[in-house]
């Protein structure tokens, strides 16, 4: 265990300092969102087609795993959909529809890689692109969609904005370049390996760090029953499911392990914004973003621990 905390401890102390810097008012909002720009639309994206392209995509993607996490999400959106109606009488469409988000979409790109990385290296590609497709192509467009419809009564307005959502989204982009360039054996040219390796070397500390400073705009507010049952799902149900799922399918143990791993990630922080965006559960969406990440110091240390041992 020991071994992980060195792992785990200096991803969630550089969250600290980003938390700190915020709080005290050294980092200001707009330097927030800069840096959150800065990690999401450049460094991450970086990092990810930097990395797919020099790997064998044919070899590191299961198959078994994408129907595995696919199967997952939707049972899992669904619980959250469902289960929101007895932590809050009377949830609306839209809130329905982001408290299945927030159960399922984990946050991947600013926590899950860059741990991911650290602890299994090239190891963790291979779940990772069947997670983040999944939950950029099909879970959160579902969401969209039916936030869409929820606010406009039916229409086909919510699958285009969803449709658009999809193919502008730089992880997307970069998840196509990188496979693209892996599949057709072209790789990387030594400028653009050098450029891609510098450029994505600033993903980790700069993701980290704008994920405590956003934190530290989230404050614990009313309907902590909602947040409270919301993380739980996140934090606890997803991981065990996919769990079960990956053994049903056959997965190897090695990946089926990191895919867990990726699965115990606290709720996104972009599912606040989408919350925020259509006034649908904007509190409890807040404090279960904050309240997930601060219990997932324990959580996911522990699922790391036992990934690790799976993987001998």
């Amino acid at each position: 265990m020991t071994d992980v905390l060195l792992i785990t401890l200096p991803f969630f102390a550089v969250c600290g300092l980003g938390y700190l810097a915020a709080r005290s008012g050294m980092l200001g909002q707009d330097a927030v969102s800069s840096l959150n720009i800065f990690a999401f639309y450049f460094a991450m994206p970086a990092l990810i087609g930097g990395a797919l392209a020099r790997q064998d995509i044919v070899r590191i993607v299961d198959a078994r795993l994408f129907a595995a996490w696919l199967v997952t999400g939707l049972v899992i959106f669904a619980l959250g959909y469902i289960a929101i109606r007895f932590a809050r009488a009377g949830a609306t469409a839209a809130e329905r529809a982001i408290s299945g988000q927030a159960s399922c979409v984990g946050n991947i790109g600013f926590l899950g890689l860059p741990l991911g990385i650290a602890a299994f290296g090239d190891g963790v590609l291979g779940p990772m692109v069947v997670a983040l497709l999944i939950d950029l192509v099909v879970l959160i467009p579902l969401s969209l969609g039916l936030l869409e419809s929820a606010k406009s009564g039916g229409g086909a307005s919510g699958a285009l904005r969803a449709f658009k959502g999809v193919v502008i989204n730089p992880f997307i982009l970069a998840i196509f370049c990188g496979v693209t360039l892996s599949l057709t054996g072209i790789g990387l040219p030594a400028w653009l390996e050098r450029f891609t390796g510098f450029l994505g070397g600033a993903a980790s500390p700069a993701a980290l760090f704008a994920l405590g400073a956003s934190l530290a705009a989230r404050q614990a507010a009313s309907a902590m029953s909602a947040s409270a049952l919301l993380s739980a799902i996140k934090l606890f149900a997803h991981p065990a499911l996919l769990m079960a799922a990956c053994w049903l399918a056959g997965v190897p143990t090695g990946a089926a392990a990191i895919a867990v791993f990726i699965a115990a990630m606290p709720v996104a922080g972009n599912v606040f914004v989408i919350a925020e965006r259509y006034g649908a559960l904007v509190r409890p969406i807040s404090t279960a973003v904050l309240i997930s990440t601060v219990i997932s110091v324990v959580t996911v240390s522990a699922v790391l621990a036992w990934a690790l041992q799976q993987q001998g």
